[in-house]
């Protein structure tokens, strides 16, 4: 389900993105620091928002590693606990 709204997003960025190129085509003059080019508006915008995107799932990736290391121990101890548990529970009962 989640796939399926992150793809419609992805599809509704792209036909807005082509649809504001399409109605602003004239060329921008971008300036970088080794020099400068000639760029159609709609191709920066759309760069951009591509660029912002993918720093911020990196940045959210990134974040979210260390929870995924903890709960990645936390099931081993379960697993642990688990099997610690199985193996009690087939011990003959003492009477005493």
């Amino acid at each position: 389900m989640r796939r399926i709204v992150v793809l419609l997003l992805v599809i509704a960025t792209f036909c807005l993105g082509a649809a504001f190129s399409y109605h602003n085509p004239q060329a921008v003059t971008l300036n970088y620091l080794a020099g400068q080019t000639e760029i159609a508006l709609g191709a920066l915008v759309m760069a951009t928002v591509a660029l912002s995107v993918a720093v911020m799932v990196l940045t959210f990736w990134l974040i979210s590693l260390p929870r995924r290391a903890e709960t990645l121990r936390l099931r081993r101890r379960l697993e642990k606990a688990e099997n610690e548990l199985h193996n009690l529970r087939q011990l003959p009962l003492k009477d005493g």
